[in-house]
Order: C-alpha cells, then structure tokens, then sequence
C-alpha cells in the first residue's frame, strides 16, 4: 500500500470509528440526552404518572432516597429529607448514576436529584 493509501485509510477509520465509539460508550454510560432533558422539565407538583409519561417506567421505587453515592451529594440527601417525600423513582443510568424524583403522600413531585460517581 502507498503512503497517501495508508494516510486516506486512516483518516477514513478515524471519522467513522471516532463517531461510532462516542456513540456506543454514550450508550453502555446510559447518559442518553433525551431522557437528561426530560429530567430536567420535571417539574414540583407533577403527577407521578406525568412523571412516568415523560421519562418511562423507573427501574426502582423505593421509601429511601438513593443516587450513586453518598460522599459528595450530601446537600441532595438533606434536600430529600427535608422534601416531605414518602417514596421515590429511581432511574440508574450508566455504572451508578441515578436519577430521583421524590413524591409526596398524593403521588406530586416534591424533589428531584441525580447523582452518581
């Protein structure tokens, strides 16, 4: 193969291989930007079945509050004790991200937290 064959050979693999790599670890990181956005249109006072609408299903319901970790988002945790909220969803994207939306006893938002390592 010729230099300028090699050259154009790499450069072909890089602007199809870069995209496709950025792509595929957004995937197994689960940070998918559609599913970010509606999170942050959640808003206090929605129904939890608004909520679901809008993000899908959770992956858990839980009486605690949980992201990722503890160390480094202990203003969420003091925010979430001091919500009112009797439950939570949780959604975990990528290793240990979670997404938490609090609710009250009638099913309304109260909070809402994401966190992870």
């Amino acid at each position: 193969m010729r230099p300028r064959h090699a050259w154009l050979v790499a450069v072909l693999l890089a602007v199809v291989c870069v995209p496709v790599a950025f792509v595929g670890l957004r995937m197994l990181m689960g940070y998918g930007v559609t599913f970010h956005n509606s999170f942050k249109n959640i808003q206090a006072g929605m129904s939890e079945a608004e909520v679901v609408a809008a993000l899908g299903p959770a992956d858990e319901r839980s009486a605690e509050f949980r992201l990722g970790q503890y160390k480094g988002f202990e203003a969420e945790y003091a925010r979430a004790a001091a919500s009112g909220s009797s439950h939570y969803l949780l959604w975990k994207k990528g290793i240990d991200v979670v997404y938490a939306i609090g609710f009250d006893k009638d099913s309304r938002v109260t909070m809402k937290a994401v966190g992870g390592t």
